[in-house]
């Protein structure tokens, strides 16, 4: 949905919700002014956002002003900087052709302990991929006439700062774990070492409490014992505890159960 407030007030800004359509207008308008030429480096022209924030406008109904737009696109940036470090990363295994993963389960446990922002990928695709290609060309971050490998050997051994994702809607809005899932890999945002410190302190005994504390769980189900074989690794007990809702913390390990009936 939209926004509460009603789009047809067309002279007051509206507040900012990216539905699945909303980014899907936002993608096609940026795609047509970067082929037009209006984002000769790496930001549109002061023409450029002229012509995307009046076609939003005419496109949707709804008055986006060029601030709330930036901030999308800022957020758009950064996704597809993470699917393209994902994607280039050999033991992901990604296949252009069949447009999936063949990675095993412990390669992407492996991947997302070590880049935690790109479990929202885990099982889903960044949408409109070919339109970011075209126009990112496979980059994303600020230097973006930098190679991809370039940036990846240059930043390597160092956590990307993750742009929060407060943004309401940007998923479908159907997908409710996987938002709460991103707010969750959203809460580390830039990983210091005091941060790298506090992720090695979601124990075993924590999840456990967590989890005895769940009355949508019956202690010795066959849910709760699969719930004790995902706490063995660290990072499913970080994921679980940053949830913060019982409801979307039991759907998440019912997702996982579903994926991989067995943690081992």
């Amino acid at each position: 949905m939209a926004s509460e407030q009603s789009i047809s007030d067309i002279g007051r800004k509206a507040k900012a919700t990216w539905t699945h359509a909303f980014h899907k207008i936002f993608v096609d308008l940026c795609l047509e002014q970067t082929l037009k030429g209006n984002r000769p480096g790496t930001h549109f022209t002061k023409e450029g956002w002229t012509n995307i924030v009046e076609s939003f406008h005419r496109k949707l109904g709804v008055r986006y002003d060029r601030k709330q737009l930036k901030n999308h696109w800022d957020v758009t940036k950064e996704q597809w900087k993470i699917w393209s470090k994902l994607i280039e990363n050999r033991s992901m295994k990604w296949d252009p052709t069949t447009q999936k993963f063949g990675a095993s389960y412990e390669d992407w446990a492996n991947y997302i302990e070590e880049n935690p922002e790109a479990a929202q990928f885990r099982f889903k695709e960044l949408p409109f991929t070919k339109e970011l290609q075209t126009i990112f060309d496979g980059t994303a971050v600020s230097e973006e006439t930098e190679p991809p490998t370039r940036r990846r050997k240059k930043n390597d051994g160092l956590a990307t700062p993750i742009l929060a994702m407060k943004e309401q809607g940007f998923n479908k809005p159907d997908r409710e774990i996987e938002r709460h899932l991103d707010a969750a890999v959203e809460s580390r945002s830039v990983v210091t070492v005091q941060s790298a410190e506090r992720r090695q302190n979601y124990s075993i005994g924590e999840c456990i409490e967590c989890l005895d504390r769940m009355e949508e769980v019956e202690e010795g189900s066959e849910l709760y014992l699969f719930a004790l074989d995902v706490f063995l690794k660290k990072e499913h007990r970080e994921i679980f505890l940053q949830l913060k809702k019982p409801s979307v913390r039991m759907a998440w390990l019912q997702r996982l159960k579903s994926v991989c009936p067995t943690s081992h």
